[in-house]
Order: C-alpha cells, then sequence, then structure tokens
C-alpha cells in the first residue's frame, strides 16, 4: 500500500493571468440589476475601472485579449479589426470594427482582409494593410508572444497593398476569424512608434482605438482619454477612463460597492454571486470556456489511460465546486456544456470512487503506482481547488500526490518545458484552440496526446466549412476525448464584469475580451 501526501510551495504571487491561448466560444453577455434599463448611451463623463492585473507592456504582443488580464488596456488603445456577433450561427458570425470584410473563396487557406478606407492611427498618420502585416509578422517570434505565436505562425505569407491584406495559411482554417478576434492578432499599433522600442512605446503607444494614454503611474493609475479621430463616431462614449490594478477579487468587489470605482473584471464565480447580492449590475462572458487540469500522457503515471480514468473517477467535482468556488461553479458533465448539440451522446467520467480504487489497486499489482505531483499557480482560486482535490485523493490507497504552488513566472516555465505530471489547463469551443491544445504534433499539445481518432475530428472541425459537418466533427471529438481523457474538466470559466447604477455598456465580443467603447456613464 502506498499513500503519500504532502504540499510544496514556491514562491506566491499576488496575481496569476488565466490562459491566454485557451479559446472560447463567443459572448456579448448583459448585465441585469440597476441600471440596466437606462435608456441610450449617454456621450461624456468618465469611470474608473479595476481589472485583475496591470500590463508589463502596452506593446500588443504583451497584452493577452482576456478579461483576467489586460483586455480593456488592449481594445482602448487599439480597437478591434473585428469582432464576434453572439447568437448568431454555431460560433456566432463577424462584426467588424476596423475592417470592412474578411473572406475565403477557397475553404480557409487563402484570406482577404480589407480595411475601412480613411483609418489613421492616433497621431494622424495612415493605418493601412501594411500596418496589420507588420503587427503579425512580430506575433509570429515566439520569444516576443509565446502563447500567440502558434497562432500567428499558421500565417504562411502575406501581400499588403493599400487598404488589402492578401493571406495565407500553413492549412485550411474555416474559422480563422474566430482566431482573430480573440487573440492580439485583433489590435493593431503603429509600426513607426513599436520600432522606437518598448521602454519609448510605454510612454507613447499609438494605436487606432477609441482611447489614447494620457498617462499611466506603474502601479497606480492608467488614464485614457478619447480619440476624436476614432473611427466609429460618437463612440467611444466617454471622455476618460481611468484603469486601476487590483489582484484580489474581495477588494476589487468592494472597491466598486463603496463607490471607490465604478467597475471591476471578474473571474471568480463566488466574487459575481456576492456582487449580484450586493445589488451590482454583473455582464457575463458565457463563453463556453471550461477550467481544467491537464494531464501529462508522456510521462508515468498518465501515459496510461487507466491511471487518467481512476483520477477522473476519484474525484467529486461537486465537493471541490463547495470547496473551492462556495458552491457557485457550473460543474461540467460533458466535454462542451455551453452546447450539449456538439456532445452526441459523450459524457464525461463522473465520481466512482469505487471504480477508481479497483484501477488504483490494479495499477500498483502491475508495478505501476499512480504517483504524481500537482502543479498550482499561485491564484488563490487554483490553489484553493488543487488542495481540495488533494484532500479528496487522501481517501484512497496506492496513490502518492503531491502539490506544488508556484508564482506565474515559475508556472510558466514549467508549463513551457513541460516537465508537469498536472497543470491548470483549459477546454475551450474554439475549433483553432482545440486543434492546438490536442492534436498530436502540434507544439501547444500539453497533455502531449496522441490519437489518431482525435486527430481527425480537430482536422474536420478546423476545415469544416458549415455548421453540420463542423458539429458532427465536434461530437466526434467529444466521445474520443471523454474515452481518453486527457484533461479533467471541474469548472467554467465565469469571466464577468460587476459595475454600478451609474455605469453601462460593459460588452464582451469573445474568450473573456471586453470593448472599452461601448462604456457610458448615467449622471
Amino acid at each position: 500500500m502506498s499513500r503519500r501526501f504532502s504540499i510544496r510551495v514556491g514562491v506566491i504571487a499576488l496575481a496569476a493571468a488565466m490562459l491566454a491561448a485557451c479559446g472560447s466560444d463567443d459572448s456579448g453577455g448583459s448585465g441585469g440589476g440597476p441600471g440596466a434599463d437606462a435608456g441610450e448611451p449617454q456621450v461624456g463623463g468618465e469611470a474608473t475601472i479595476i481589472q485583475n492585473a496591470e500590463p508589463r507592456s502596452l506593446d500588443p504582443a504583451f497584452i493577452s485579449n482576456n478579461i483576467a488580464v489586460n483586455t480593456l488596456v488592449g481594445n482602448a488603445l487599439y480597437g478591434q479589426l473585428i469582432v464576434v456577433a453572439p447568437g448568431s450561427g454555431d460560433l456566432g458570425e463577424v462584426e467588424y470594427g476596423l475592417a470592412e470584410s474578411l473572406e475565403t473563396t477557397d475553404g480557409g487557406t487563402t484570406w482577404t482582409l480589407t480595411l475601412r478606407d480613411g483609418l489613421t492611427f492616433s497621431d494622424g498618420t495612415p493605418l493601412d494593410a501594411a500596418a496589420v502585416q507588420f503587427n503579425w509578422e512580430r506575433l509570429k517570434d515566439p520569444a516576443l508572444a509565446p502563447a500567440t505565436a502558434a497562432y500567428s505562425n499558421l500565417v504562411s505569407s502575406m501581400t499588403a497593398d493599400g487598404q488589402t491584406l492578401n493571406f495565407t495559411l500553413v492549412r485550411p482554417v474555416a474559422v480563422f476569424w474566430y482566431s482573430i478576434a480573440r487573440l492580439p492578432l485583433n489590435w493593431i499599433a503603429s509600426p513607426e512608434a513599436l520600432q522606437a522600442g518598448q521602454q519609448a512605446f510605454d510612454q507613447n503607444p499609438i494605436g487606432a482605438g477609441p482611447f489614447t494614454l494620457e498617462s499611466w503611474q506603474r502601479q497606480g493609475e492608467m488614464v485614457l482619454v478619447r480619440n476624436d479621430s476614432y473611427w466609429d463616431d460618437p463612440r467611444p462614449y466617454l471622455d476618460r477612463l481611468t484603469l486601476v490594478a487590483n489582484p484580489d477579487g474581495i477588494q476589487r468587489l468592494s472597491t466598486v460597492t463603496s463607490g471607490g470605482a465604478d467597475g471591476a473584471t471578474s473571474s471568480a464565480q463566488d466574487i459575481r454571486v456576492q456582487a449580484e447580492d450586493q445589488g451590482l449590475s454583473v455582464t457575463e462572458d458565457e463563453s463556453g470556456d471550461l477550467i481544467s487540469l491537464t494531464l501529462n500522457t508522456r510521462v508515468a503515471p498518465f501515459d496510461d489511460v487507466r491511471a487518467r480514468q481512476a483520477f477522473a473517477q476519484a474525484i467529486d467535482l461537486e465537493a471541490v465546486d463547495a470547496a473551492a468556488f462556495a458552491g457557485e461553479a457550473d460543474v461540467p458533465t460533458t466535454v462542451f456544456p455551453s452546447s450539449e448539440d456538439l456532445n452526441g451522446d459523450a459524457e464525461l467520467l463522473g465520481y466512482d470512487p469505487e471504480a477508481a480504487q479497483e484501477l488504483f489497486d490494479e495499477l500498483a499489482d502491475e508495478g505501476k503506482p499512480v504517483e504524481f505531483t500537482l502543479t498550482a499557480v499561485s491564484t488563490t482560486e487554483n490553489r484553493r481547488t488543487n488542495e481540495a482535490i488533494l484532500a479528496q485523493l487522501q481517501q484512497y490507497e496506492n496513490i502518492s500526490v503531491e502539490l506544488e504552488v508556484l508564482d506565474q513566472t515559475a508556472w510558466n516555465t514549467t508549463r513551457g518545458q513541460q516537465t508537469y505530471q498536472v497543470i491548470a489547463g483549459g477546454l475551450s469551443v474554439d475549433p483553432l484552440s482545440l486543434y492546438q491544445t490536442y492534436f498530436s504534433t502540434s507544439r501547444s499539445n500539453a497533455s502531449g496526446i496522441s490519437d489518431p481518432e482525435l486527430d481527425a475530428a480537430l482536422v474536420a472541425m478546423t476545415t469544416a466549412t458549415d455548421a453540420a459537418a463542423r458539429t458532427q466533427a465536434y461530437q466526434d471529438f467529444a466521445a474520443t476525448y471523454a474515452e481518453l481523457v486527457p484533461s479533467i474538466s471541474y469548472s467554467d470559466l465565469d469571466a464577468a464584469f460587476l459595475s454600478n447604477d451609474r455605469l453601462q455598456g460593459a460588452t464582451f465580443y469573445s474568450h473573456g475580451a471586453m470593448r472599452a467603447d461601448t462604456f457610458w456613464v448615467s449622471e
């Protein structure tokens, strides 16, 4: 019999970002509560919003378009090439911002992106297709943008001509627009300003978004003012937008409740519920993203599918939810809980302690004891989750587990080097994100899973040009995934925006991505 449990804790950071490369379904949720029927947007006024973390730089390559990181910074300074309209089509449909159109005639290998005429950066210089090409080329460098390089490198060639960018992908991706919307590919900065270097750019970032930078005090306020040359008049509605950062969700909530700020980002279910109880308006991004544990199938013990199945059946996810999220998370029972049509008949393995113990015993009898380390990042939610899982596993025989908690830098290194056995991950509805995460030869395949049926479903998912074929590919993926258990999903990724009755217009347009030009205040 083998039973060993310990907690090995590394440096604890104040904040950590959600997975930047995790994709999502689109969502443009709207909040209820105070001000839900406030009427037409009003022009003028100012607002203060608290976000989870401060950006390390204002360069688009270093900003994630995700509410858990700096989506408001990127969308304020650079606007959007495109957005995804929720509720139309199986993945939503493209709506246009700086771009006027995005088209493919061969199923997603060659594309034409056309920009609006007359676009200018905030310094008055033209924004043309050459500027888009420059920005996208930069994002292909894994040293510059490691989280998105796998996606940017799908673009094999580009040709700019005036406001038109023709580009070719290394393989067909019929819904490449979906990835543009949720990644820094959506943000175009002035090439001339970027070439001046990071320090100069951070002092004077030049984009074509709804706001420009007035001042930025590190670990303090970032003050953004209205860009009068923004293409979509009368947006932005606000004259001034002040962003501050606080990694503590409870403190963000308290500040909004007390009137110290007008709104705050949130990525914790229990905070969202408290906000509603305190009378705040909550705008949810019902994206369909899931938070999961990625099991490294390259190494023992999870190179054996029975160990993965035993782990999945050993955990009572409802109890994990109670311990980590005050029982407010939506615990998934299918691969794609946000869209049941995508699952077919597939269901995830559920809590079955007797079956789990039988598999643990079977593996031990064969000389394959289940021994592994849970690697957590130092966010409150992630550590609480892993500690709850560890406590449950103490009830079983023939299993040995350690928990290590790392700061964001160490966690990123561990994940990048693939030296973990179990680490935080995510599962998305975005076909390209699923391909990058689970295709056998993908450099972003965190679990290392390799299965021909899974690969075939992923190829079909990304190349399908109609909803019916794509749905069938999802169902094929779900069936194989549920059997192979490359990861264990335990909660929805509950991105939300909390606001008082003064601040209106919070709008999600993709995986945790928020527009900045739609905010307005009712005085």
